[in-house]
């Protein structure tokens, strides 16, 4: 694999590593104690002072990453975007020139490293909130940013979706866009094509669901990788391997408690639940917007 010229093992492995590295870079990370609203206001602030008002293409540099740790209505949780808002940042992550991420990425296509099952107990499963439980609400437990006023609702906008095929059992991981619709039901938008989507097919054709894990707050090396789309990686290409050859070593998973499907380990909160067949809603049925 054809790494940067400093071969000096990543301290990154996870978001917190990322995090950790970017308070060391000057201009990369700022952090606020000031209570925010995930209602249109969490992302207005960060329009103008993480990405500096509308991005500009090509994002070679922009503002920090924003971290908010007070979200209106909720507690103890806080919210981070911008993570791979510029190429810069990314270059950081991955220990590479710039001018040379495009080599980078290719080599990791040709050099993947498939990934394996964590041992001991995984970080993603410290705590755990059932459905079944009374008080269980998706709305109050996670902070999804409604990001404009027309928006349909709150959204997971980086979530890390992974499934299987229910007959090869090979897997993916992608990135697909998710409303939080009530308290236990996400939306997820499926365009032709995609490889969680043709999964999704077959198991509808068979009448059954298919389990599905999203897993959020993952090392960025992962979130670059699942952006990876056909010719390049396949149907049956599991986009972790990319993961793995950028780092050098094996992307960690663990078993879903609730569904028969796998989750990253080190993610900061996991979603596990399923696909259910021929369910279909209008992304915007609470907002009419």
């Amino acid at each position: 694999m054809a790494n940067s010229d400093n071969k000096t093992p990543s301290s990154v492995h996870d978001l917190r590593s990322a995090l950790e590295l970017l308070k060391t870079l000057p201009g990369e990370y700022v952090e606020t104690d000031t209570e925010v609203d995930p209602h249109a206001e969490l992302s207005g602030v960060y329009r103008y002072v993480g990405a500096g008002g509308t991005c500009q293409r090509p994002t070679r540099k922009n503002g920090p990453v924003m971290v908010f740790n007070k979200i209106k209505g909720f507690k103890d949780i806080s919210v981070a975007i911008g993570l791979n808002g510029s190429r810069q940042r990314v270059s950081h992550f991955l220990q590479c020139e710039p001018a040379k991420l495009g080599h980078l990425l290719k080599d990791s296509v040709e050099n993947a490293i498939a990934p394996v099952m964590a041992q001991g107990a995984a970080v993603c499963q410290q705590v755990v909130h059932l459905a079944s439980d009374a008080d269980f609400d998706l709305r109050k437990l996670l902070p999804a940013p409604t990001n404009t006023e027309e928006d349909a609702g709150p959204y997971i906008t980086m979530g890390l979706c992974y499934a299987s095929d229910p007959e090869t059992h090979e897997s993916d991981i992608t990135i697909h866009r998710l409303c939080v619709q009530s308290r236990d039901e996400l939306s997820m938008w499926l365009t032709p094509g995609r490889h969680i989507d043709a999964f999704r097919m077959k198991a509808e054709a068979a009448g059954q669901p298919l389990p599905i894990s999203i897993s959020i707050g993952v090392d960025p090396a992962i979130e670059i990788a699942a952006c990876f789309e056909p010719p390049t990686t396949p149907l049956g290409f599991n986009e972790l391997s990319i993961a793995g050859a950028l780092r050098g070593k094996a992307v960690e998973m663990t078993q879903c408690k609730t569904i028969n499907e796998k989750a990253i380990a080190h993610a900061e909160i996991v979603i596990e639940g399923e696909l259910r067949p021929n369910a279909r809603v209008r992304e915007d049925q609470n907002t009419h917007t």
